[in-house]
């Protein structure tokens, strides 16, 4: 089985050794770029899917509910007489979250805080 194989080897090089091996001109790489034509990219200017002042929306939707709810299940509360109606059109559980699951919850959310963070970063370091 090796005779076989030593036999191809053997040939293979006396085939190699008749063709030779190809070296390119010294000017090639000059004559295929100069054949290139360069065209210009246009870069799109980046947009985020969600705008700045929509994220100042959800943020203020999410920190008013909270403040809501918190109120409404606190305590202690507050005697503001706003002159709106009350938001007792229903009653929601009361949540007790295990400590595991109320640092599961802050590390989620200090992952999400990172995000653009190291996006900024990211984007400073290699200038996107």
């Amino acid at each position: 089985m090796e005779k076989q194989f030593d036999r191809e080897e053997e040939l293979l090089k006396k085939l190699l050794n008749e063709v030779g091996a190809e070296i390119p001109s010294a000017g090639m790489k000059d004559n295929i770029m100069r054949q290139i034509s360069w065209k210009t990219a246009k870069i799109k200017p980046y947009k985020p899917l969600i705008p700045a002042f929509m994220w100042y929306i959800i943020g203020g939707v999410l920190l008013s509910s909270m403040g809501l709810l918190y109120s409404m299940y606190a305590e202690v509360s507050f005697n503001w007489d706003l002159g709106s109606p009350a938001f007792n059109f229903f009653q929601l559980p009361v949540l007790e979250f295990s400590k595991i699951m109320q640092y599961a919850i802050a590390l989620v959310g200090l992952f999400f805080l990172q995000i653009p963070i190291l996006k900024r970063f990211l984007d400073r370091q290699f200038g996107y």
